[in-house]
């Protein structure tokens, strides 16, 4: 992948200067710090991630979110694994392993495509009519398989984590204009203020804003 590449246009927040390696169902990429997982993917040319859930139908990245309904990936393997992680918000780290979850063979030439030519004879209410005999459960499996949501590891989690309690004052959701002005101000006031904000690097701040409100994040951030 070239500096900009066909798939990708310059902007902040992303460090062309620093390559970051990582794989897609076990294809070698590279993308830059900076990236989301989604973005790196798209900047490689990949297009479908994913398959609809009933007819098989090719889904790429809708999103730039946490509101991503189609980026539903695996990462990592092993006890270790995440399911149904939305690519958009997953930050680009060297050597991550990231993984479609549905397709058969692959996500890209899914068998189950076959489906979508089946597609008049699903009307509405046609799981409730069908497979009601001798039972639903004697389906489910096969249904769930096909879907494509992802699987929870069945090993025992090696990692420990560390739990804090906070308290605060003031609680703010949001890493936005509006929430960093008002963390401030109410800092400044003498509270004890949290600000929550979803993404590791405020991925919000700095993507597709104008010079000067980026400037004035910056400044906020500084006395926060």
């Amino acid at each position: 992948m070239t500096r900009a590449g066909p798939f990708r246009v310059d902007g902040p927040g992303v460090n062309h200067d620093q390559p970051v390696r990582f794989r897609f169902d076990g294809r070698p990429l590279t993308g830059y710090a900076g990236d989301s997982l989604a973005s790196a993917l798209l900047a490689n040319g990949v297009r479908t991630v994913g398959r609809s859930f009933k007819f098989h139908r090719p889904r790429g990245v809708y999103t730039c979110g946490i509101e991503e309904p189609n980026a539903l990936l695996r990462l990592g393997t092993g006890a270790r694994a995440i399911p149904t992680a939305r690519a958009t918000v997953i930050e680009l780290s060297e050597g991550l392993e990231a993984f479609s979850q549905s397709g058969w063979p692959n996500v890209k030439t899914d068998a189950g495509r076959m489906l979508d030519f089946t597609a008049p004879l699903w009307a509405a209410g046609f799981y409730n009519k069908t497979f009601i005999w001798p039972s639903w459960h004697a389906y489910e499996g096969l249904v769930r398989r096909m879907a494509g949501l992802g699987r929870v590891s069945v090993g025992s989690d090696p990692d420990r984590y560390d739990v804090r309690n906070l308290h605060c004052d003031v609680l703010i959701i949001g890493g936005g204009a509006a929430g960093l002005r008002e963390a401030n101000a109410a800092s400044e006031a003498g509270g004890r203020v949290v600000l929550v904000e979803q993404a590791a690097e405020s991925f919000y701040l700095w993507r597709g804003v104008r010079p000067d409100t980026a400037a004035v994040f910056a400044e906020l951030r500084t006395r926060l």
